[in-house]
């Protein structure tokens, strides 16, 4: 068996993936009052800037997944169990690899008993084979769920602070990712940096309690 087979299992878990499962992270945030000075909410909760247009921000998902605490640690517990997922796989086929060239030198050198005693061997090969092919293929399919999970997870986390932090200083955050439609912004409109911040600065108060 192929050793290359198990690069199914090698999920990559990169910044670009995972910005992409969240890069629909747009909010439309009305009705909620303006805390800032500068900013000013009009009759239908709009919040508008100090020059009475929309108050509109964006987000960079590809620092913030790089940089935000509880992303790292997700993303290191996933490669940790990708690791040991291959390190039990290998050692399996390396196993049957061994099984199979010592059946082959038996057949070379004719050294079975019997017709019988070697169609019981070859059968059992087979038979590992197809396990081994179906392990691979089982722990192929947890990793993938365990991913999407993960994606889901910092999903949420993130919309729901952001919801909760920033609803009442923008009618409208974008989430900004390398491929994504926002091609020019001014730079005060990124907030990723206090984004980021806040989010560590939760996590480990978070952290401090457990």
């Amino acid at each position: 068996m192929d050793n290359s087979k198990f690069s199914k299992i090698a999920l990559i878990i990169s910044v670009v993936a995972l910005a992409a499962s969240i890069v629909v992270l747009v909010f439309s945030l009305t009705g909620h009052k303006a805390s800032c000075g500068e900013k000013s909410t009009d009759s239908n909760g709009i919040v508008l800037d100090s020059t009475g247009n929309l108050a509109i921000a964006y987000v960079n998902l590809d620092s913030l997944l790089l940089e935000y605490k509880y992303s790292i640690k997700l993303n290191e517990d996933l490669l940790t169990e990708q690791a040991k997922a291959k390190a039990n796989l290998e050692g399996r086929i390396r196993a049957f690899e061994k099984k199979y060239n010592d059946f082959m030198e038996k057949m070379k050198l004719g050294s079975f008993l019997s017709q019988a005693s070697m169609e019981s061997q070859q059968n059992d090969l087979m038979q590992e084979q197809s396990n081994l092919e179906k392990l691979d293929a089982q722990l192929t399919e947890e990793l993938m769920m365990k991913q999407t999970t993960m994606n889901e997870e910092l999903y949420d986390t993130v919309m729901n602070f952001i919801q909760g932090n920033y609803a009442d200083k923008y009618t409208l955050i974008l989430g900004n990712a390398a491929g994504s439609n926002i091609l020019y912004a001014a730079p005060g409109m990124n907030i990723t940096r206090g984004v980021i911040d806040q989010l560590n600065e939760r996590y480990a108060k978070g952290q401090a309690n457990n």
